[in-house]
């Protein structure tokens, strides 16, 4: 007698064809997922580019709109008295201001104060406004925008252990606080060429130097940089004894400093020419390398506007 009556008995064959339905289903799962991911990533650099050309924009009007101020010539015309003549006061005291914002950052400091400055390399994409923020939350820009909205792309932001500085090298930042030795600013090297993704061009010495000057600002004056070195390197263990450029943000003494600057000409893929001595600042551009695991690109600067 068949005690099984009612039920299927289940052969090689089922089992097979059950297996490729299995994975058919399977296939087009993983297919609609890279397809929702690519589209998602598509419009997420969409809207990171229209903002920051938004942003672009209303830096660059107010940009213009203080040239033309600059060029209109204001003659002052002494009402009584003689117009040389000072005092002993005058001639001894000399008034340091209160760090005053930009104009041209002032409306989006408003908005979001997270705004440190803003980086500019010309004939390139790097054209962005760099973030900062500090304890729990010195990585929240790793994945969003200016707006504070989620984006793949994230913000250029810089390391929270730098001092960007405020006031102006005019008074010696008498008017403020003078920035860190080194100010790192970390980026995606997305695959467009946004953010830091153009970076890895100067690893050629010849796109680095037709690409040499870096326009950093902070929010209190406009900075120039000089290309310094190009290297690789990766993000290390605690214990190695090697030189992590990314925990070099200030140098106390001229012996850590050259320690520090050694370090990073030693490891330069080219000579640039340029040479650093005590005293110097510098600002490092760092983006992801896969030519290793936790590969590192770098890009380092010397500031040379603050020479008086």
């Amino acid at each position: 007698m068949d005690t099984g009556r009612g039920k299927r008995k289940i052969n090689g064959m089922d089992v097979l064809e059950a297996l490729k339905d299995i994975l058919l289903i399977v296939t087009l799962c993983c297919f609609a997922i890279a397809v929702i991911a690519t589209v998602k990533s598509e419009v997420d650099k969409k809207r990171n580019r229209d903002e920051t050309d938004e942003l672009r924009r209303r830096v660059a009007a107010v940009q213009v709109q203080d040239d033309v101020q600059d060029n209109v010539k204001v003659v002052t015309v002494p009402v009584t008295g003689d117009s040389n003549e000072t005092t002993a006061a005058d001639e001894e005291e000399e008034i340091i201001p209160d760090p005053v914002i930009l104009d041209e950052y002032k409306e989006l400091y408003d908005e979001n104060p997270d705004l440190a400055g803003w980086i500019r390399i010309d004939d390139t994409r790097i054209d962005y406004p760099v973030m900062q923020t500090f304890g729990e939350n010195e990585w929240y820009y790793l994945d969003k925008s200016f707006s504070k909205t989620r984006n793949s792309n994230g913000s250029l932001f810089a390391d929270p252990s730098c001092t960007i500085g405020t006031g102006s090298v005019k008074y010696d930042y008498r008017d403020g606080t003078r920035p860190s030795t080194n100010i790192i600013i970390f980026g995606h090297r997305m695959n467009n060429g946004d953010m830091f993704g153009g970076l890895g061009k100067y690893l050629k010495k010849d796109y680095g130097m037709a690409h040499n000057i870096i326009y950093f600002d902070s929010l209190y004056e406009h900075r120039e940089y000089e290309l310094l070195a190009v290297f690789r390197s990766k993000i290390f263990y605690k214990d190695e004894d090697v030189f992590k450029y990314y925990q070099f943000t200030a140098a106390s003494t001229k012996a850590e400093f050259e320690e520090s600057y050694n370090s990073i000409k030693e490891q330069a893929v080219y000579d640039t020419g340029v040479e650093a001595q005590w005293g110097d600042e510098f600002i490092t551009l760092s983006t992801c390398d896969h030519y290793t695991a936790n590969g590192r690109l770098v890009v380092v600067a010397k500031r040379t506007d603050n020479k008086k």
